[in-house]
């Protein structure tokens, strides 16, 4: 896996076969998780972009994940998150499963004209992916039961130094020791490929003629460390 950069008009990163095919798993199960069905199975409803109403109340979800990409509106008054929900939610949960379906078929479509490995965004879906990219983390985080950037980096931080040794129990406790790696590793690893489209757009609009007020971030490495 190597980072994203900017290259010929194109955000473009490097993911073997291998590493495209763990990410869009993951995207169709979270795609199915926010109601969609199965991407890869074909059975995708996404809705068409119009705005819905909902005339009764609608429930928190019962799901941590799902409650993590779709959260209450307010800690402290249950009816305003209601109401929120109610107004808001089909299309929320619309709009993140589009950019999932986007996201599936860029890592499942072959990109002419390239060496397989290249995975190239376009600059106006860059945003679209790096949201997407948030979705999947953000379940990955819930089923490690990570809470704090100090937990993730912790975590990380052992699995590169010892990968065959137990991770702390402190975080997700309630997963064998094999998925518990297995899910940190592909955490801390779209966490690095988001951090780096991240950076690649914010060159952009520091770039003359971009925004020149946006804050530094701290550049990626040119190439993930877990990778062969």
């Amino acid at each position: 896996m190597r980072a994203f950069k900017r290259r010929r008009g194109m955000y473009v990163a490097r993911l073997d076969e291998d590493e495209r095919g763990v990410i869009a798993a993951l995207v169709a199960d979270v795609a199915e998780l926010l109601g969609a069905g199965r991407i890869d199975e074909g059975a995708v409803s996404a809705g068409d972009g119009s705005p819905r109403l909902q005339l009764e109340p609608v429930a928190p979800p019962s799901d941590p994940a799902v409650r993590r990409l779709l959260p209450d509106a307010s800690r402290d008054d249950p009816e305003v998150s209601a109401e929120f929900r109610r107004l808001t939610e089909d299309d929320i949960r619309a709009g993140k499963v589009a950019r999932l379906v986007r996201l599936w078929t860029a890592l499942t479509t072959p990109s002419d004209g390239h060496r397989p490995d290249v995975f190239a965004i376009d600059p106006v879906d860059a945003k679209d992916v790096a949201a997407a990219l948030t979705d999947l983390r953000l379940v990955l985080a819930e089923r490690l039961e990570i809470r704090t950037d100090g937990q993730a980096e912790r975590l990380y931080d052992q699995l590169l130094t010892s990968p065959a040794a137990d991770l702390d129990d402190d975080v997700g406790v309630e997963l064998d020791p094999a998925t518990r790696r297995y899910l940190v590793a592909v955490y801390g690893a779209l966490s690095w490929l988001q951090e780096s489209l991240v950076e690649a757009l914010l060159t952009d609009l520091r770039a003359p003629g971009g925004a020149r007020d946006t804050p530094r971030g701290r550049p990626p490495a040119g190439e993930h460390p877990t990778s062969s």
